[in-house]
């Protein structure tokens, strides 16, 4: 019985992964992406298989028939687990797909998915404190003295035929 997760279990040799260097500053930078609005699809999974690979994920290519057969048929970025026999006894094995950028999975056992769940706790928090940060730099900056402007106070802005309700903060 397979269960989805969302946001990685094939048996061949591990690749190392070029991700486990530099995540922290990954982290960051994809972060601030993330708030500026301008984080792509590709972006976003390479961000999720930089998690995987620092928590302990293995990258493995979908480089036979097999295997890209078998990536065809998982759903693409999502973490998938299932129980498994490895090493003689029964766990659970986590498998993300990535078909389009990496062409390959990420496999992981519990102790890696649980490091995973605190990265991306981690990541969360950081994007959180990001976001706090600018909007406490943007109550310090002092908008009401460069206004009033008939936008500020909620009224509708109309950018190229589309309209915009909004102000800021209510002001």
């Amino acid at each position: 019985m397979t269960s989805q997760i969302t946001a990685p279990l094939a048996q061949a040799q591990p690749t190392r992964s070029p991700y486990k260097r530099g995540c922290g500053a990954a982290f960051a930078l994809t972060a601030a992406a993330a708030l500026a609005g301008c984080v792509t699809p590709q972006m976003q999974a390479q961000n999720t298989e930089q998690m995987l690979a620092a928590s302990g994920f293995l990258e493995k290519p979908a480089n036979t028939p097999r295997r890209v057969a078998k990536l065809a048929s998982l759903p693409p970025y999502r973490i998938l687990s299932q129980r498994v026999m490895a090493g003689g006894r029964d766990t659970v094995g986590y498998i993300y797909a990535d078909p389009q950028f990496c062409h390959c999975v990420f496999v992981g056992d519990p102790a890696a998915y649980q490091h995973f769940q605190q990265y991306a706790l981690q990541q969360k928090m950081t994007q959180e404190q990001i976001a706090a940060q600018e909007m406490a730099a943007n109550d310090a900056f002092g908008w009401d003295d460069w206004g009033p402007y008939p936008y500020w106070g909620g009224g509708v802005v109309v950018v190229g035929g589309a309209g915009f309700h909004g102000g800021f903060h209510g002001r």
